[in-house]
């Protein structure tokens, strides 16, 4: 191979269905608290090529569990890098202990909210939410880049930002702590005529889907909640419109224009 080939430009492979940041609030604190973190390792224009690696959908698979975040992320080369991030788990018990203390914790937590004050109260007690320096995690990736972190682990990284924007718990899942969540009632139930009244939807067809938020992870290109709140618009139509009437579910983009 000649040296002018050796060192031509790559360009990463596009990939079908990756996985995209959706943004959410990208002003909570934890978000930045991570972003931070990041921009503190001083990675020059590799912090940016990742996040246009996450922009771009580079990311195929992605995992968080307790201690590690695994991925594969599609570079130039023909099969995606594996890779992970690793940092070791916090001490559970003090971690519990510390949110039966102050039951309001757990309540925000649970409402995805993580308050200022319980990662203060955490440091405290020598239990870092966060990771403070580059020697905090172990990166690992199988692309030939020298450097760690890679941009395809960076734009993991961002990727993950984005995610506990959405929902912190995946940091205290990436920490170690699971919180546990209560499986619904599938009982079936009959209602009375008065009970069904009662469920009669609210003419605001968008506050529904809007609850949800934005999703963590997302691999398509268009808005999500704007196609969940059309979606649901038609349901609801269907669901209060009497059989014998006629009904029009056409999207708004499908209706003929005058």
């Amino acid at each position: 191979m000649s040296k002018k080939n050796a060192y031509a430009p790559r360009f990463a492979r596009s990939v079908r269905g990756g996985l995209r940041p959706q943004g959410g609030n990208r002003d909570v604190w934890w978000r930045k608290r991570w972003i931070t973190w990041l921009e503190e390792m001083h990675l020059g224009a590799r912090l940016g090529r990742g996040r246009n690696y996450a922009q771009q959908g580079q990311v195929c698979h992605m995992e968080v569990a307790p201690g590690i975040i695994s991925a594969e992320v599609q570079g130039a080369d023909q099969q995606p890098y594996q890779l992970s991030a690793e940092m070791p788990v916090l001490d559970a018990e003090k971690v519990w202990d510390i949110l039966h203390d102050t039951p309001i914790y757990t309540a925000q937590v649970a409402a995805r909210f993580l308050p200022f004050a319980l990662c203060e109260r955490l440091q405290q007690h020598g239990l870092l939410l966060f990771p403070e320096r580059r020697q905090d995690m172990t990166f690992r990736c199988t692309c030939k880049d020298w450097s760690r972190p890679c941009k395809h682990l960076l734009a993991v990284l961002c990727l993950f930002a984005d995610a506990i924007a959405s929902d912190p718990l995946l940091l205290f899942r990436f920490r170690g702590i699971l919180f546990s969540e209560s499986e619904p009632d599938l009982t079936p139930q009959v209602l009375s005529p008065g009970a069904i009244l009662k469920l009669h939807p609210s003419p605001n067809t968008a506050s529904i889907p809007r609850r949800l938020g934005t999703l963590p992870y997302w691999r398509g290109s268009e808005d999500f909640r704007k196609t969940l709140e059309a979606a649901y618009h038609r349901s609801q139509l269907r669901a209060v419109t009497p059989p014998d009437m006629p009904l029009d579910l056409r999207f708004a983009e499908d209706m003929p224009t005058e």
